[in-house]
């Protein structure tokens, strides 16, 4: 099973995703010179920021999920907003209740999916551009994000006519023809960036803001 961060229940007021670098850097020289060697591949990193601990449930849901994440022993899929996704016109997200007309125990029901965009061709690992179908979706432009299983990219460039997908990083898995672009609820792989970020701190023992710190999971 796969953990995924409790979007609706552990809400934090402050969120960042960004792509990190990864650099090496020798030893300076005399004159103050250094050589810097790049990849361009780069790394994820994420932080939900001042997480709102308010009331029983809460501090039961973060120490539970301490419990089961064991530092960085496991992995976790963290959502991304979907505020600046290609909506298309008329997108509609609104829950839907079990048949019997009841919610999940949080109070949300079942959500749906409104853009459809697939792989139009296979690309191999690493690779930084595909052909896509766009089936139903608004305007993809740079900077929104999707992700393809529990992967997670960023759209560099968007070429209506070739169809061109660019993105980063490169991709971490193999695509194929017909894959899924998941444009509607994207999602990344993360474990915690050291064993002591599911740390609580309560003020009067009962109300907290912590701060949490992700690397992508490898």
């Amino acid at each position: 099973m796969t953990l995924i961060w409790p979007i609706h229940r552990l809400r934090a007021q402050n969120f960042s995703l960004d792509l990190a670098p990864r650099s090496l850097a020798g030893s300076a020289s005399i004159s103050g010179a250094s050589q810097v060697v790049a990849s361009d591949a780069g790394i994820w990193k994420a932080t939900l920021g001042n997480i709102v601990i308010r009331s029983r449930e809460d501090r039961l849901a973060f120490r539970g999920l301490a419990a089961l994440l064991e530092g960085r022993l496991t992995p976790i899929l963290i959502p991304v907003c979907r505020g600046d996704q290609p909506w298309p016109t008329g997108a509609d997200y609104s829950e839907v209740p079990h048949s019997d007309g009841t919610l999940f125990s949080d109070g949300t029901g079942h959500e749906g999916t409104v853009i459809d965009v697939t792989a139009d061709q296979n690309a191999p690992v690493r690779n930084g551009q595909f052909r896509i179908n766009v089936n139903r979706a608004g305007l993809i432009q740079s900077g929104q994000h999707f992700s393809i299983g529990e992967r997670l990219y960023r759209v560099r460039t968007y070429d209506t006519s070739t169809r061109i997908l660019t993105f980063r990083p490169l991709l971490r898995e193999a695509v194929s023809d017909g894959d899924r672009l998941e444009f509607d609820n994207p999602v990344g792989r993360f474990r915690l960036a050291s064993d002591s970020e599911m740390d609580l701190e309560l003020q009067m023992r009962r109300f907290g803001s912590p701060t949490v710190n992700f690397v992508e999971d490898l």
